[in-house]
């Protein structure tokens, strides 16, 4: 349950399965790096690795943009937005495949639920392979330090999917329903269209009976709520940040949980213990004074493990969110993987409510390891409390911003809590040399832009000496995006390296240079040391294959017809494999291109 290694928790296609949409949510900006190097390659399958052999380089990177140009609208994050300048992040040309928007459109919120959705289908050609959706409820951040520098709590549920949606399926899923609609209502008009098709897949199965959802939304009630129908009798807690606590609100989130205040068991770490080095874990005192005060405040052993792999000496630092409940009428116990710390912006208390989107999962367990450790804080032991002063981004100007283009403009919006001072915005291109400077009038502006070599990449929006940074989401119609330059590789091999993995896709033969080299051939070279006589068998076997491939294209142009976009894709790959048996000389080349065309035709 606690991830030791971040191959433990990197998602990978079922048996027989491709990516078909995926969505993602991070409290921290997610990392190209970490997108680009490892997890997207992951959820892909893909063959090559990212190498200092421009080759396999080329081979990486033209595998990859190929992969997501096909998957383009269909991969979305959601974060908290992005206060101050980014640092130069290396490969910012992800964010045109990859959408990434901000919570905060409709006022102030924080996303901080740590939610990864995969819906998987049949590959292409593929017999075997189920529907399914994987649901990942985790505290782990799309960041490399989320991965190498700590430990994290997750939960994986596989759902295979029914044919057909169903609002009592869909019922099943509780709070998850509605906090999905209010983060895509805060993430903007086009994040919300893109959350209604995971929605939607949650109509297609039923949540299993031992799972429920805990949520927090913005606004709305205190979800510690929510967790008094299992009807506690005690609860442990471990979490590293501790919000602001006064006496009021601890007995108000109490009240709401359905426990005694000496019921509530926070296990908390002294100044010798490993975890008070890094700066992830923190309290404040007077926080810390209130609880031990009114709760049960308990010492954290520094030897104490949640994982065999978590050995002495390892020196990541725990960022796992657990609250263990124990029942009151039976040794039932729920444990509750999440991304919530435990702070009134995380739950709510009384008349306090949520500022941050949270998400987690209860489950029943027989795990008591979390209520057997923590002793009181003795006369040999000092209370570690943090003296970091952090940034409070309820006390911001600027909360939200999104800017977008369809290839003809760059439209941009902004909400700031300041009205009456002017929003400014800096957009920077794919060109480094190229900027645009522009001011936005109730909160939007727009540019006319049409240069598909130099695509927008990022805009910085600046109001009395604060700014926010947001990727562009890039909005051209398939047709359009199609002629945007792959990725990283070197322009002389692209147009071989498309064709390339094009086959790949539809055959399942793995692309390297030797294959690229004898693409534009008119017939594949034979060998000088066999006869004429000997290329029968290889010559129907080449035939077989072609036929094979437009075999596989033609049921994915079949599977793709309730998909107007997935539709069009297969589509065009059709007329790009027409073309290419069209200028062959082998045999069967010419057969393979016309049935092409009458399938494109829409001739059976």
């Amino acid at each position: 349950m606690i991830a030791s290694d971040a191959n433990d928790v990197m998602p990978k296609p079922p048996h027989g399965c491709q990516l078909y949409e995926a969505w993602m949510t991070s409290f921290e900006q997610p990392d190209a790096s970490l997108l680009v190097e490892h997890m997207l390659p992951s959820l892909l399958r893909t063959n090559h690795s990212l190498s200092q052999d421009l080759q396999e380089r080329n081979l990486f990177f033209g595998e990859l943009g190929t992969a997501l140009e096909r998957l383009r609208d269909r991969l979305t994050v959601i974060s908290s937005p992005s206060l101050g300048d980014r640092t130069n992040a290396r490969y910012p040309w992800l964010w045109r495949y990859v959408s990434h928007f901000s919570v905060g459109s409709k006022g102030r919120a924080v996303q901080h639920a740590k939610l990864w959705a995969f819906h998987w289908k049949p590959a292409d050609g593929q017999a075997e392979g189920n529907e399914v959706l994987e649901l990942f409820v985790s505290s782990t951040n799309l960041t490399f330090s989320a991965f190498r520098n700590q430990l994290q709590a997750i939960c994986k549920l596989t759902i295979p999917l029914a044919d057909r949606y169903s609002q009592a399926r869909q019922r099943t899923w509780g709070i998850l329903i509605p906090f999905l609609e209010a983060l895509g209502v805060s993430a903007g008009t086009v994040a919300l269209s893109r959350l209604k098709p995971l929605i939607s897949l949650l109509g297609r199965a039923e949540c299993p009976s031992d799972i429920t959802f805990v949520a927090s939304i913005p606004g709305r009630d205190s979800a510690a709520r929510q967790l008094a129908k299992f009807q506690p009798s005690e609860i442990h807690i471990v979490t590293p940040t501790i919000g602001e606590w006064d006496q009021k609100s601890v007995s108000a989130w109490a009240a709401e949980v359905g426990v005694g205040l000496d019921k509530i068991h926070l296990k908390w770490v002294s100044e010798d213990h490993p975890c008070a080095s890094s700066s992830g874990w923190s309290v404040s005192k007077p926080t810390a004074d209130v609880l031990k005060s009114s709760i049960s405040f308990e010492r954290l052993p520094s030897d104490a493990r949640f994982t065999r792999e978590h050995e002495e000496g390892d020196e990541r630092w725990s960022h796992a969110k657990l609250y263990l409940l124990r029942g009151k009428k039976r040794k039932l116990r729920h444990l509750l993987v999440t991304s919530a710390n435990w702070s009134t912006s995380a739950w709510g208390a009384g008349f306090v409510k949520p500022k941050n989107f949270e998400l987690g999962v209860l489950l029943e367990t027989d795990w008591t390891d979390l209520e057997k450790v923590g002793t009181g804080f003795g006369s040999g032991a000092v209370c570690f409390t943090s003296h970091e002063d952090r940034h409070k981004p309820e006390n911001t100007l600027l909360q939200w911003a999104e800017g977008s283009w369809d290839g003809k403009c760059i439209k941009l919006q902004a909400r700031s809590s300041d009205a009456r001072t002017p929003i400014n915005a800096l957009v920077s291109f794919a060109d480094e040399g190229e900027e645009r400077r522009i001011q936005l009038v109730n909160g939007t502006a727009s540019i006319r832009w049409n240069n598909a070599t130099r695509t927008p990449l990022t805009a910085r929006f600046a109001q009395q000496g604060e700014s926010m940074e947001i990727n562009v989401l890039d909005l051209r119609p398939i047709s359009e995006f199609a002629k945007t330059p792959l990725p990283e590789v070197d322009p002389a091999d692209e147009q071989n390296l498309r064709l390339g993995f094009l086959l790949q896709r539809y055959s399942g033969q793995v692309v390297d240079y030797e294959l690229i080299s004898r693409l534009r051939s008119k017939t594949e070279p034979k060998s000088d040391a066999a006869s004429s006589a000997d290329y029968t068998v290889p010559t129907w076997i080449e035939a077989r294959a072609a036929f094979n491939l437009l075999d596989t294209w033609r049921k994915a142009l079949e599977d793709a017809v309730a998909d107007a976009s997935r539709h069009e894709r297969v589509r065009m790959d059709g007329e790009e494999l027409q073309s290419y048996f069209a200028s062959r000389d082998g045999p069967g080349d010419g057969l393979v291109a016309e049935e092409f065309g009458w399938r494109l035709n829409g001739e059976p």
